[in-house]
């Protein structure tokens, strides 16, 4: 595409099993505010992760890579961190897409304080979900786009699985993870 199309990873993090909770007791709540506590604490000290999203029991991480294989796995190790440190609050699940960043609007001036654009809105970041949709059942712990998984060295044992994405439907193989991407916590 053009050159305001930067190569990205987003990472989708959910807490499952929160909305559950919610009618019963306040321990809904106090998990949101306490994984909203930790995203504004962790992410800063995340530097090859470019920008947080958080909002209820979610969030969505950006990372800009290159074709090199480092960039990719330096952006999955710091989302695989901060997954470990998420996972205290209460067991997450994240899905990794690649894809690439919508240029910001040319012809519109945002000058608002009120209004957000997400940087991270595209493809990847609706496949995000479509992956949730489709495999979220599994009960895995990592979700990840073959684009993704096929640079990451080292990582634990994986399964394939086929989902189409946006936003060609074509079929494209999206690696599940039990555990954690790598033993190791660096």
């Amino acid at each position: 595409m053009g050159e305001n199309w930067r190569d990205c990873i987003v990472v989708f993090l959910d807490l499952p099993g929160v909305k559950e909770l919610a009618p019963r007791t306040a321990a809904g709540s106090s998990m949101m505010r306490e994984l909203h506590v930790l995203a504004v604490k962790e992410v800063p000290h995340l530097t090859r992760v470019n920008h947080a999203y958080v909002w209820n029991d979610s969030v969505l991480l950006l990372g800009f890579v290159d074709k090199t294989r480092a960039s990719f796995i330096e952006v999955m190790r710091e989302a695989d961190r901060f997954k470990r440190a998420v996972d205290v609050i209460k067991t997450s699940y994240a899905v990794a897409v690649k894809g690439q960043t919508f240029p910001a609007p040319e012809a519109i001036e945002i000058a608002s304080d009120r209004v957000t654009v997400l940087q991270a809105s595209s493809w990847a970041m609706a496949n995000c979900f479509e992956i949730e949709k489709k495999l979220g059942s599994l009960g895995a712990a990592w979700y990840v786009d073959g684009r993704i998984a096929t640079k990451l060295r080292g990582t634990n044992q994986s399964k394939k699985h086929k989902v189409a994405l946006l936003p060609s439907g074509q079929q494209r193989t999206v690696h599940t993870y039990l555990g954690y991407l790598w033993d190791d916590a660096v």
